[in-house]
């Protein structure tokens, strides 16, 4: 009975084993929707600044390989504008991106490609995973940007406490038992007629 109206941002958040990827990959096959798994497979041989469509100087680190010089001149050392995006593909590493920022170039690639399109609704899964603390504001920022033309229902075992703060609606997946989900709307907007539990301490819902 989950219903998602025009603009919100849903989180659902729980313990490793607790489903909330199965729930994602049911709204994927149910609803035609773009979405963005936590270890999606992307080509690890291919440079950044090539990918199409792509404009990698969004991403908030992109100086450090774009740039030849550092702050006060020093000649930087990770200066490599043709980085690849890196991992392993069929056994073979490829040297390139950390894995938190191919998180956050995929995060970014995703927002780039979405800009055009309005009403989509966007299913991410772990955005958080692999991110350092300093990059998590990035992130919030580029999902309040998405949030405008889109719907967003997103997923994360991560800075929960930062999730539930910025999400119009929260729902809690028991990992001990998934027949136990917690519905939440803690930010409920004005302008929406949200399908979510009137009772301000819901109990487990079947």
């Amino acid at each position: 009975n989950l219903r998602i109206d025009e603009g919100d941002r849903i989180g659902v958040i729980g313990h490793n084993g607790s489903g909330k990827t199965t729930f994602l990959e049911d709204v994927h096959k149910l609803h035609k929707c773009c979405y963005v798994r936590q270890y999606h497979t992307v080509r690890p041989y291919i440079q950044v600044r090539k990918i199409p469509n792509f404009e990698p100087s969004r991403l908030p680190y992109w100086d450090l390989y774009a740039k030849k010089t550092v702050e006060g001149g020093a000649k930087n050392a990770s200066y490599n504008p043709a980085i690849k995006i890196g991992g392993t593909m069929a056994g073979e590493f490829t040297a390139g991106l950390s894995g938190g920022q191919r998180k956050m170039m995929l995060f970014e690639l995703v927002r780039q490609r979405t800009e055009s399109s309005n009403d989509l609704l966007i299913v991410l899964d772990e955005p958080f995973a692999g991110v350092t603390d300093d990059f998590v504001p990035y992130i919030m920022e580029r999902l309040d940007e998405m949030r405008i033309k889109h719907n967003i229902l997103l997923v994360t075992n991560d800075h929960v406490a930062a999730l539930t703060k910025m999400a119009d609606s929260t729902i809690t997946v028991s990992a001990i038992d998934r027949s136990k989900v917690l519905l939440n709307n803690p930010n409920p907007s004005p302008n929406h007629n949200h399908n979510h539990n009137p009772n301000p301490n819901p109990g487990p819902y079947p």
